[in-house]
């Protein structure tokens, strides 16, 4: 019968050399990394402006946490002079439970002279969710609350706890090109209901392997604007972003 044990040994090194292979798991992300970049402005609506801008991305993952500090600058001049100016500040940091959620908290300080803001301090906690992971998509939801001071070049200024809630969809249009959009609405739990509304979609084409070129297109809407100022400013950049 040694051909019958013969026969089934070549079955079954013939079924495992056929079996498909196991993908291999991704790798984990990196500990640290970052972005910088330069930026081209033009403002529309309560500014109408050529501007110049920076900003900064960090991103550090100690053990079960992920910590994302950002800055941003936008600087309008004229023979000169400084005409408006805003820098946005903000450092978030996010511990992944299970099943896809994650719990967040966050601060951010925002000095927007285009929309008439001295400075606004808001912090908030939540929950987020994973509700689409693909080879090729991304999609993440959030919701939180928190509290938000406000102020203002002309009163009144504004105190108030806050509710959020937004989305961040991010699709990969080829090996080089990368297509995200981030939507964020806030709403004021005072008399005045204050709302406000952001979208910031985003075009990235890689250059090489360190460089990249980013085209941003940002909507700011906000229900009760400071006396004097429009309720909706758009942003467009054109930037040159460096990964490290």
């Amino acid at each position: 019968m040694d051909w019958m044990n013969v026969f089934v040994m070549s079955l079954s090194l013939l079924s495992q050399a056929g079996a498909p292979a196991q993908p291999a798991a991704p790798p984990p992300p990196p500990a640290f990394e970052g972005s910088a970049e330069f930026s081209y402005v033009g403002t529309s609506g309560n500014s109408d402006t050529k501007s110049l801008g920076m900003g900064t991305e960090l991103i550090f993952r100690p053990a079960a946490w992920t910590i994302t500090s950002k800055a941003a600058l936008v600087r309008s001049e004229d023979s000169g002079v400084t005409k408006a100016q805003s820098a946005t500040v903000s450092t978030q940091a996010e511990r992944k439970l299970r099943d896809g959620f994650s719990i967040f908290g966050s601060h951010e300080y925002i000095r927007n002279r285009f929309a008439g803001i001295n400075h606004r301090n808001s912090v908030e906690a939540g929950l987020t969710y994973a509700a689409l992971r693909t080879d090729r998509q991304q999609l993440d939801v959030e919701a939180g609350l928190g509290y938000a001071n406000e102020h203002r070049l002309a009163a009144p200024n504004r105190s108030s706890a806050i509710g959020s809630a937004g989305a961040t969809y991010k699709v990969s249009l080829s090996e080089n090109a990368t297509f995200e959009n981030e939507l964020q609405a806030v709403t004021a739990f005072d008399k005045g209901r204050d709302q406000r509304v952001t979208n910031a979609a985003s075009l990235s084409a890689k250059l090489t392997t360190l460089f990249s070129l980013k085209v941003k297109h940002t909507t700011r809407w906000v229900r009760s604007p400071v006396p004097g100022f429009r309720k909706t400013d758009t942003t467009t950049a054109v930037a040159l972003v460096a990964k490290f």
